[in-house]
């Protein structure tokens, strides 16, 4: 019988971007520092999808009883995530990002950090930019970033803060990591600074993840406009309901860090927008390239130099251009990329769908 960690790798493997197994076993570690040897065979045996308390006692065969406390227990581990139906608490597994690793936030040490550094190395990093639905949208900065007003409503980041009514700041799990960075630097010098919303916001808050801390509107704008000024890029969750969004720094942004790895960008999908620029008006001072974060932009023999393919429509460039000579464009209906769920967690099991289609068919062209 194959070890419970095994098959429980096997099941995180199956959801959004997978779970490799590695040469070294990297990936190990995290489970089995994070899972009791029940605790794994709770979340293997359990249902996608959102599960009642009676759901999950009567598919487990046990009572409701321990099912309400195992639910309990593990939701407050960050192994579990719920949503509220009315009254009652409804359950779900999650994935390994984003879910287990953001929801762990708290347990962190630096052998994770190490760990986690490594895993990337050894074939996450390849996963994490692999296939072609996006974990995250990379939205614009700011509205007035996008040419000719054309910014499109799920990628309007200030409208969507401004009609919330519940907004958490929590812990970011990638600051966290660079907490244990032998080299100091700026991005750690305030870490709580993942933004969720609405249902993931009453989650986050109430089991106690991150250190939660509830915002207005007003200070989740502030954040937002500080990140601008910073250099940092936004990740809005890939859903029609929006749950939140990152604040991401191009040091330690873990999505980036595996486009690095891969050295290339992997984020075709990830953003409906492109950067344009006016050659005619550029004055060649350089600062697009002290702010893209995907270095885009770079200066050689004193000359701005762009490259659109590694250009992820961030909008970074633009909100500091003197001249005005760059602008988002956005990138033709045909390769849009719109959320097709509501809720963000039933996008990312349209992910591992996607995954094990496209593996399936991989496996096919190797053998013929």
């Amino acid at each position: 019988m194959e070890d419970v960690y095994e098959r429980l790798r096997q099941k995180l493997d199956g959801m959004t971007k997978g779970y490799p197994k590695t040469a070294r076993g990297s990936e190990m570690v995290f489970l089995k520092k994070s899972f009791s040897e029940k605790e794994a065979e709770f979340f293997i045996k359990f249902k996608p999808g959102l599960q009642s308390t009676q759901q999950v006692a009567k598919h487990m065969g046990i009572s409701l009883e321990e099912a309400g406390d195992r639910l309990e227990s593990m939701a407050k581990k960050g192994l579990l995530y719920w949503e509220r139906d009315g009254s009652e608490k409804r359950y779900r597994i999650i994935p390994f990002i984003h879910g287990l690793w953001e929801f762990r936030v708290d347990w962190f040490d630096r052998d994770d950090a190490a760990n986690m550094g490594q895993f990337y190395i050894d074939g996450f990093g390849k996963t994490l930019l692999d296939y072609r639905l996006p974990i995250a949208r990379i939205v614009p900065i700011r509205p007035n970033t996008v040419k000719d007003g054309n910014l499109l409503p799920e990628d309007d980041i200030e409208a969507i803060i401004k009609r919330q009514t519940l907004i958490v700041a929590n812990d970011c799990a990638c600051r966290k990591v660079a907490l244990f960075s032998k080299r100091p630097c700026s991005c750690t010098d305030n870490i709580n600074v993942c933004i969720a919303f609405g249902r993931m916001a009453e989650f986050m808050l109430e089991s106690n993840i991150g250190n939660p801390h509830v915002l207005t509107v007003g200070q989740a704008l502030e954040i937002l406009y500080k990140d601008d000024s910073a250099g940092m890029f936004v990740q809005a969750a890939h859903a029609r309901e929006c749950s939140g969004f990152c604040n991401c720094a191009r040091c330690h942004c873990g999505i980036l860090i595996g486009a690095k790895i891969e050295q290339g960008t992997g984020f075709e999908t990830w953003s409906n927008y492109k950067c344009v620029k006016d050659e005619t008006v550029c004055i060649d001072c350089g600062k697009c390239a002290e702010r893209c974060p995907m270095k885009a932009m770079s200066v050689k023999d004193k000359k701005a130099l762009y490259n659109p393919a590694r250009c992820f429509g961030c909008g970074l460039c633009v909100t500091t251009c003197p001249s005005g000579a760059l602008i988002l464009d956005r990138k033709p209906d045909d390769r849009l990329t719109i959320p097709q769920d509501d809720k963000f967690f039933d996008n990312q099991e349209r992910m591992g769908r996607e995954k094990a289609e496209a593996d399936r068919i991989r496996r096919v062209q190797s053998i013929s």
